[in-house]
């Protein structure tokens, strides 16, 4: 498959992305850009493509517009999302729920890849985007620790906290030498086997009075690697490990983007119900 044309049509003011496609047959893939608070988003309209295809639109739309990290596709007749990578992520199944109630106010159930479960979600008075998950699990059937490692498995990702402390090298890493912190982590990540489809790491740090996260996720299938500017999956991870330690089930955690999500649990002693993760998304 190659990407042989490209047109960009105004409509309503915005700017809708029309690329032609050479496939057996060709067609037409329209995409559109969101920001849900950093994780730029590139939803694909459509999802009738095979694993190889998707793949292939997801590496040109990345090479071809800086800022976004990662790709999804959504089917027009249900409400259903496939990442790129076949793995879950929280925010662009905001993102895609944005997309299908045209940013009005309303709730929908949704189909996403990585997860069994129909995922809830919508857009409340506040125009914030919502999901709400079941975990319906204690917290030491999700939470182990391995050394300075805090696992946290959920639907579709593996992701690692570590804690204020331990994060330190890391930033500074990150700050200094991106690309090879990012190799340096990965190579920890690749220590743990897991059947998700995606893994990170997530370093905590202290920014004034805010809890702030720095995730950097990999996509194993489409083997992408990013230092991300927000993460939903992380954010919940990050409330589930700070909870087991202080017993807190709301949070307002900042993304490296400066935005917040609002991570809220419904906990009963020591076993999580459900979650929701809310904050704004905004159509580019």
């Amino acid at each position: 498959m190659n990407i042989v044309d490209v047109d960009i049509i105004p409509m309503d003011n915005k700017v809708e992305k029309k690329f032609i496609i050479e496939t057996t047959n060709k067609m037409k893939l329209n995409y559109k850009i969101f920001n849900p608070g950093g994780n730029k988003t590139a939803i694909v309209i459509g999802n009738k493509y095979t694993q190889e295809e998707r793949k292939k639109i997801n590496d040109n739309i990345l090479n071809t517009n800086i800022g976004i990290e990662q790709v999804g596709f959504i089917d027009q007749q249900n409400y259903k999302l496939e990442m790129a990578g076949g793995e879950f992520c929280i925010n662009a199944t905001r993102c895609a729920i944005y997309q299908y109630l045209q940013g009005k106010e309303g709730k929908i159930k949704i189909t996403v890849s990585g997860t069994k479960q129909k995922i809830l979600g919508g857009i409340n008075k506040e125009k914030n985007v919502y999901v709400t998950m079941k975990i319906n699990k204690k917290i030491n059937q999700i939470l182990n620790k391995k050394d300075c490692y805090n696992l946290i498995k959920l639907d579709g990702i593996l992701l690692i906290v570590l804690s204020e402390r331990d994060s330190e090298k890391y930033i500074r890493g990150l700050k200094q030498n991106e690309k090879e912190t990012k190799l340096k982590l990965k190579g920890i990540m690749k220590k743990f086997k897991t059947n998700e489809k995606a893994i990170g790491i997530i370093l905590l740090e202290q920014e004034q009075e805010n809890l702030k996260i720095n995730p950097v996720i990999w996509v194993k299938a489409i083997d992408t690697l990013y230092y991300e500017t927000a993460c939903g999956s992380g954010s919940l991870a990050t409330a589930i490990y700070k909870y087991s330690k202080y017993g807190i089930d709301n949070f307002k955690i900042m993304q490296p983007s400066g935005d917040f999500l609002n991570i809220k649990l419904n906990v009963t002693k020591d076993y999580i119900k459900e979650s929701t993760i809310e904050g704004k998304v905004i159509e580019e």
